[in-house]
């Protein structure tokens, strides 16, 4: 019986544990078969992680191949933040803006979802997605 305590007062704290911050590189490629959007039939892929409240969310995807859109989703699978052309994150296919940025700052501790989407159905090709979490300022 004080295992079981043991491991419920385990399993508590840990539960209560804050995300650390995360700084994450993906290369990827968005072709048939991917995850499809629901309201353009563009294709996606998912990337989670967990982020702390007040934590700054960074997502930055690039591609030479095709016009990028970033997502961010809550646990809930709400969007909340997105991002078609940032002009700062330089051209991309034909010299457009068409790289993407989100900086949004957690509004909960939780789970969350990056969608690497492209911008229009149809459009497929390699990219590179960057995800970080950085603490906030105390």
């Amino acid at each position: 019986m004080r295992t079981i305590s043991f491991f419920a007062v385990a399993f508590v704290m840990i539960g209560c544990s804050k995300p650390e911050p995360i700084n994450q590189t993906h290369t990827g490629r968005i072709e048939t078969g991917d995850s499809v959007l629901q309201t353009d039939n563009s294709l996606y892929d998912a990337y989670p992680f967990k982020a702390a409240e007040g934590m700054t969310i960074t997502a930055t995807m690039t591609s030479t191949e095709f016009d990028t859109y970033l997502h961010l989703i809550d646990a809930q699978g709400n969007q909340i933040a997105q991002n078609d052309d940032d002009a700062t994150m330089g051209a991309g296919p034909n010299g457009g803006q068409t790289n993407s940025k989100i900086v949004f700052t957690a509004p909960t501790t939780g789970d969350y979802q990056i969608y690497a989407n492209a911008f229009q159905a149809g459009q497929t090709g390699a990219y590179t997605l960057t995800i970080t979490t950085t603490a906030a300022a105390q």
